[in-house]
């Protein structure tokens, strides 16, 4: 039986200002604290998703350091899948490559990861002009995507059927590997992986 995972997409609700940010973080810890979790999978999260939240937590937090706080438990069992498959696949590397790209590691492992492919999606002419190439890739969502997200939101246009659109592109990006992460962790070893790559917070900088 295929497995599929419980899946939430947390959208900002507001515009740039810090209190929409950590509105934000708030609704990741209550997600996190309504269900038993025994560990954290992410790929490349010791370089990106743990480096980039920890710094936001940080620039945003109060005197007593709560929210970095909060995060820093969120890593406290943290397993970076991109380790464990640079590794197994390390004839794979480039040179000066540290990890494998999370397409090739599951093409590799042969796992079906699909593509969320633009042409899919109906947007207005030159919508997502500055985008190369035809599927989603996690840097356009920080080039383009992100600010025209915040910008609809901003601009009170979530109504309209670009911003509808929009968000069903995000929410398929967003939820497309997590059951293909969870499959790379297991065909990599599972829970053995846990202890060489464990990378938790004070680990990531």
């Amino acid at each position: 039986m295929e497995y599929a995972p419980e899946t939430d997409v947390l959208f900002r609700s507001g515009g740039w200002d810090d209190a929409h940010t950590i509105e934000l973080f708030e609704r990741l810890f209550d997600w996190c604290d309504r269900r038993q979790i025994d560990r954290l999978l992410t790929y490349n999260g010791a370089w990106f998703d743990g480096r980039h939240l920890l710094n936001w937590a940080q620039e945003l937090d109060d005197a007593d350091g709560e929210l970095r706080r909060r995060v820093e438990n969120l890593f406290k069992n943290h397993v970076d899948v991109a380790l464990a498959a640079a590794d197994e696949y390390a004839d794979e590397l480039r040179d000066n490559q540290e990890i494998l790209p999370d397409w090739k590691a599951y093409d590799i492992a042969g796992i079906d990861n699909d593509s969320v492919w633009y042409d899919d999606y109906t947007f207005p002419e030159n919508y997502l002009a500055g985008i190369d190439g035809p599927s989603v890739q996690g840097k356009h969502i920080g080039q383009v995507l992100g600010e025209k997200y915040v910008d609809n939101v901003e601009a009170e246009i979530e109504a309209t059927s670009v911003h509808r659109e929009l968000t069903r592109l995000l929410e398929n990006y967003c939820t497309s590997d997590v059951a293909d992460l969870i499959e790379l962790y297991s065909t990599l070893g599972g829970a053995s992986l846990d202890d060489e790559y464990r990378r938790p917070a004070e680990e990531i900088v």
